[in-house]
């Protein structure tokens, strides 16, 4: 599992799905999880050839379907597939009914509920609370970061790019801040590095953005000094201060301070990372700022979190300038 959780439901009436999938939809979305459900009412046309069941955190399945349909002919073909996907299986006619349902099929690993009192709710919670305990280790939060991380500099490449032609008269002012502040560490290393951008302009600045030694922290800190100029900043202004719930902008947007912390510092350190444990059980992986940083389940939630919010922001802002 990644920031997604992914649930395929099998419902025909439409009242109950969209009062329970509501419900569960905010419970994980609590969890700093985006939540993908796909719905199937007709399963006389369902085939599973069509999905990849794989990659389903959760099967949600009624009992009672369309057309004298029974759920649980849906989790034996399921189960008959090889799949070991987490099944919840419920009925409007009791916890009772279900249950010698289940002792006359000999269904393997399928959770069962009535759908008419909070127990669908109870057991859904717990069933993805399960599976957020199976993916907050280290291997897996470290593929996550990383794997959206890669994302989130090609999303940055992408607004600056489409921002340069907007800058207007801030773009010589862009451009000095690029040789003078940015590349200024290359001047003594990287000689061929300076001198073929020693013009920047817009037939070359997504060259330059895709450079290996142009780095994550630098293209960071070049979009907070785009966003911040006089003919950008009015754009963005309103998705930034709701992304970081500000009522209003107070002078400039800290895009880099926040994104260095939020999100490099916790990618350099996951790369890098040398687990360690004290005598009270706890992993560290590492230190930010000169704090140790103890890995568990809060650390995977805020990072969760943040993942999320940064992909909204940058998203965001692509849409408002591409729109321009």
């Amino acid at each position: 599992m990644d920031i997604n959780y992914n649930i395929i439901w099998f419902e025909d009436i439409d009242e109950w799905y969209n009062t329970l999938s509501r419900r569960l939809t905010r419970y994980i979305k609590s969890k700093n999880l985006k939540v993908n459900i796909d719905s199937v009412k007709n399963v006389k046309e369902f085939d599973i050839q069509d999905y990849h069941l794989d990659k389903y955190d959760l099967l949600v399945v009624d009992y009672e379907l369309e057309d004298n349909t029974h759920g649980n002919e849906i989790i034996k073909m399921i189960r008959s597939g090889k799949f070991v996907n987490d099944i919840l299986f419920y009925s409007s006619h009791g916890f009772s009914t279900i249950n010698e349902v289940m002792k006359e099929e000999g269904l393997q690993g399928v959770f069962i509920a009535d759908r008419d009192n909070g127990e669908f709710i109870d057991t859904a919670k717990l069933l993805v609370d399960k599976s957020l305990r199976r993916s907050e280790n280290l291997v897996n939060i470290r593929g996550i970061v990383m794997d959206n991380t890669s994302e989130f500099d090609n999303k940055v490449r992408e607004v600056i790019g489409i921002a340069w032609n907007h800058l207007g008269e801030s773009r010589q002012n862009i451009i000095n801040y690029i040789k003078n502040d940015l590349l200024e560490n290359y001047k003594s290393s990287s000689k061929r590095f300076i001198d073929k951008y020693e013009t920047i302009s817009e037939y070359n600045i997504n060259e330059l953005l895709s450079e290996r030694e142009f780095t994550a922290y630098m293209q960071a800190r070049l979009l907070n000094k785009c966003i911040n100029s006089n003919v950008l900043k009015g754009l963005f202004s309103e998705v930034y201060c709701k992304c970081f719930e500000e009522k209003t902008l107070a002078g400039k947007m800290k895009f880099f301070e926040k994104y260095n912390a939020d999100i490099i510092d916790y990618r350099n350190a996951l790369a890098h990372v040398k687990k360690s444990e004290n005598g009270q059980g706890e992993i560290f992986i590492g230190k930010i700022n000169g704090n140790d940083v103890v890995f568990d389940s809060v650390l995977c939630n805020e990072i969760r979190g943040n993942l999320i919010k940064y992909e909204k922001l940058l998203d965001d802002m692509y849409s408002i300038i591409e729109n321009q």
